[in-house]
Protein backbone atom coordinates (compact mmCIF):
# COMPACT_ATOMS: atom_id res chain seq x y z
CA UNK A 1 0.00 0.00 0.00
CA UNK A 2 2.85 2.36 0.73
CA UNK A 3 4.12 1.49 -2.65
CA UNK A 4 0.67 2.54 -4.42
CA UNK A 5 0.57 5.67 -2.50
CA UNK A 6 4.45 6.72 -2.90
CA UNK A 7 3.56 6.10 -6.85
CA UNK A 8 0.41 8.07 -6.61
CA UNK A 9 2.35 11.29 -4.73
CA UNK A 10 4.78 11.26 -7.63
CA UNK A 11 2.73 11.08 -10.41
CA UNK A 12 0.78 14.28 -8.71
CA UNK A 13 4.21 16.34 -7.97
CA UNK A 14 4.64 15.51 -11.57
CA UNK A 15 1.51 16.98 -13.03
CA UNK A 16 1.59 19.90 -10.74
CA UNK A 17 4.81 20.64 -11.99
CA UNK A 18 3.51 20.06 -15.75
CA UNK A 19 0.93 22.33 -15.24
CA UNK A 20 3.20 25.40 -13.83
CA UNK A 21 5.61 25.48 -16.55
CA UNK A 22 4.17 28.12 -19.21
CA UNK A 23 3.22 26.67 -22.62
CA UNK A 24 5.95 28.19 -24.91
CA UNK A 25 5.50 31.09 -27.05
CA UNK A 26 5.38 30.45 -30.79
CA UNK A 27 7.03 33.33 -31.94
CA UNK A 28 10.11 32.36 -30.34
CA UNK A 29 13.20 31.02 -31.91
CA UNK A 30 12.62 26.96 -32.39
CA UNK A 31 15.63 24.23 -32.54
CA UNK A 32 16.34 22.08 -35.17
CA UNK A 33 17.76 18.18 -33.57
CA UNK A 34 19.16 15.94 -35.59
CA UNK A 35 19.73 11.87 -34.77
CA UNK A 36 22.08 9.64 -36.69
CA UNK A 37 22.67 6.01 -35.95
CA UNK A 38 25.85 4.04 -37.43
CA UNK A 39 25.80 0.72 -37.90
CA UNK A 40 29.29 -0.74 -38.61
CA UNK A 41 28.78 -4.14 -40.43
CA UNK A 42 27.65 -6.85 -38.25
CA UNK A 43 27.02 -5.15 -35.42
CA UNK A 44 24.42 -2.87 -33.08
CA UNK A 45 23.85 0.47 -34.46
CA UNK A 46 24.81 3.25 -32.20
CA UNK A 47 24.38 7.22 -31.25
CA UNK A 48 27.05 9.29 -33.59
CA UNK A 49 28.71 11.36 -31.29
CA UNK A 50 31.24 14.80 -32.33
CA UNK A 51 29.95 14.66 -36.08
CA UNK A 52 29.45 17.86 -37.70
CA UNK A 53 26.38 18.44 -40.02
CA UNK A 54 25.77 20.92 -42.47
CA UNK A 55 22.77 22.59 -43.33
CA UNK A 56 22.94 23.77 -47.29
CA UNK A 57 21.05 26.53 -48.89
CA UNK A 58 21.35 25.34 -52.32
CA UNK A 59 21.80 21.88 -53.76
CA UNK A 60 25.39 20.14 -53.94
CA UNK A 61 24.95 20.86 -57.73
CA UNK A 62 24.84 23.92 -57.96
CA UNK A 63 27.60 24.73 -55.45
CA UNK A 64 30.00 22.78 -57.61
CA UNK A 65 29.06 24.63 -60.46
CA UNK A 66 29.68 27.94 -58.68
CA UNK A 67 32.97 26.88 -57.41
CA UNK A 68 33.92 25.42 -61.24
CA UNK A 69 32.49 28.33 -62.83
CA UNK A 70 34.51 30.55 -60.55
CA UNK A 71 37.57 28.85 -60.28
CA UNK A 72 37.93 26.70 -63.43
CA UNK A 73 38.44 23.83 -63.97
CA UNK A 74 42.80 22.51 -63.56
CA UNK A 75 44.44 22.10 -66.31
CA UNK A 76 46.07 18.69 -66.96
CA UNK A 77 49.26 19.86 -69.04
CA UNK A 78 49.95 22.22 -66.12
CA UNK A 79 49.46 19.90 -63.65
CA UNK A 80 51.62 17.47 -64.60
CA UNK A 81 54.43 19.57 -65.61
CA UNK A 82 54.31 21.04 -62.21
CA UNK A 83 54.93 17.90 -60.75
CA UNK A 84 58.26 17.03 -59.40
CA UNK A 85 58.78 13.86 -61.38
CA UNK A 86 61.80 13.19 -64.53
CA UNK A 87 60.76 14.07 -68.16
CA UNK A 88 60.48 10.40 -68.95
CA UNK A 89 57.55 10.21 -66.80
CA UNK A 90 55.83 12.95 -67.07
CA UNK A 91 56.18 12.29 -70.86
CA UNK A 92 54.64 8.95 -70.06
CA UNK A 93 51.75 10.03 -67.64
CA UNK A 94 51.18 12.72 -71.03
CA UNK A 95 50.77 9.75 -73.37
CA UNK A 96 49.55 6.89 -71.72
CA UNK A 97 46.56 9.50 -69.90
CA UNK A 98 47.53 8.62 -65.94
CA UNK A 99 47.33 10.74 -63.41
CA UNK A 100 47.20 8.04 -60.57
CA UNK A 101 49.61 5.90 -60.39
CA UNK A 102 48.48 3.61 -57.46
CA UNK A 103 45.71 3.04 -59.45
CA UNK A 104 44.73 -1.08 -59.69
CA UNK A 105 45.08 -1.60 -63.23
CA UNK A 106 48.21 0.14 -63.61
CA UNK A 107 50.44 -3.09 -63.86
CA UNK A 108 48.03 -3.83 -67.45
CA UNK A 109 48.73 -0.33 -68.77
CA UNK A 110 53.11 -0.70 -68.39
CA UNK A 111 55.00 -2.58 -71.01
CA UNK A 112 58.78 -3.55 -70.84
CA UNK A 113 60.05 -0.61 -72.70
CA UNK A 114 57.65 1.84 -70.22
CA UNK A 115 59.82 -0.17 -67.22
CA UNK A 116 62.75 0.29 -68.66
CA UNK A 117 62.45 3.96 -70.29
CA UNK A 118 60.86 5.93 -66.84
CA UNK A 119 63.62 5.98 -64.13
CA UNK A 120 61.28 6.02 -61.55
CA UNK A 121 59.19 2.89 -62.78
CA UNK A 122 62.69 1.31 -63.17
CA UNK A 123 63.12 1.77 -58.91
CA UNK A 124 59.71 0.48 -58.50
CA UNK A 125 60.16 -2.20 -60.63
CA UNK A 126 63.35 -3.56 -58.88
CA UNK A 127 62.05 -2.46 -55.48
CA UNK A 128 59.09 -4.94 -55.62
CA UNK A 129 60.86 -7.58 -56.96
CA UNK A 130 64.51 -7.45 -55.04
CA UNK A 131 64.74 -9.86 -52.11
CA UNK A 132 62.62 -12.38 -50.81
CA UNK A 133 61.32 -15.13 -53.27
CA UNK A 134 61.86 -13.89 -56.55
CA UNK A 135 64.96 -13.76 -57.85
CA UNK A 136 64.67 -10.15 -58.83
CA UNK A 137 65.93 -8.40 -62.15
CA UNK A 138 69.53 -9.31 -63.69
CA UNK A 139 72.33 -8.21 -61.80
CA UNK A 140 74.64 -5.65 -63.58
CA UNK A 141 78.12 -7.69 -64.91
CA UNK A 142 79.57 -4.48 -65.65
CA UNK A 143 81.20 -0.90 -63.27
CA UNK A 144 80.54 2.73 -63.50
CA UNK A 145 84.20 2.77 -64.05
CA UNK A 146 83.84 0.92 -67.50
CA UNK A 147 81.69 3.65 -68.93
CA UNK A 148 84.90 5.39 -69.16
CA UNK A 149 87.60 2.99 -69.45
CA UNK A 150 86.52 0.23 -71.89
CA UNK A 151 82.88 1.78 -73.41
CA UNK A 152 82.39 -0.73 -75.86
CA UNK A 153 82.39 -3.64 -73.43
CA UNK A 154 80.39 -1.51 -70.91
CA UNK A 155 77.44 -0.77 -73.98
CA UNK A 156 77.59 -4.38 -74.51
CA UNK A 157 77.01 -5.62 -70.80
CA UNK A 158 74.33 -2.47 -70.63
CA UNK A 159 72.69 -3.47 -73.67
CA UNK A 160 72.56 -7.24 -72.32
CA UNK A 161 71.26 -6.06 -68.85
CA UNK A 162 68.90 -4.50 -70.75
CA UNK A 163 67.47 -6.99 -72.68
CA UNK A 164 67.49 -9.61 -69.79
CA UNK A 165 65.73 -7.02 -67.59
CA UNK A 166 62.85 -6.80 -70.85
CA UNK A 167 62.88 -10.17 -70.89
CA UNK A 168 62.21 -11.04 -67.36
CA UNK A 169 59.72 -7.88 -67.10
CA UNK A 170 57.77 -9.29 -70.38
CA UNK A 171 57.42 -13.07 -68.75
CA UNK A 172 56.30 -11.61 -65.22
CA UNK A 173 53.72 -9.86 -67.07
CA UNK A 174 52.63 -13.21 -68.88
CA UNK A 175 52.54 -15.29 -65.78
CA UNK A 176 50.35 -12.35 -64.19
CA UNK A 177 48.25 -12.61 -67.04
CA UNK A 178 47.71 -16.10 -67.03
CA UNK A 179 46.91 -15.76 -63.22
CA UNK A 180 44.43 -13.40 -64.13
CA UNK A 181 42.34 -14.93 -66.20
Amino acid sequence: MRKLNRIWMGLGVACAIAGATPAQDQSGTGTLEFTAYVSPTAAKPEPVRNFTFYLLTKSFEDIRHEIEAKNGAPDREKFVAALKLSPELKEWMRVHDVLDLTMPGLDKVLTPDDILGVPELLLAYQRSNSGGVTSGIPKPKYRDADKTERPERYEKEHQERRTATRRKCGSRRQCERRRNI
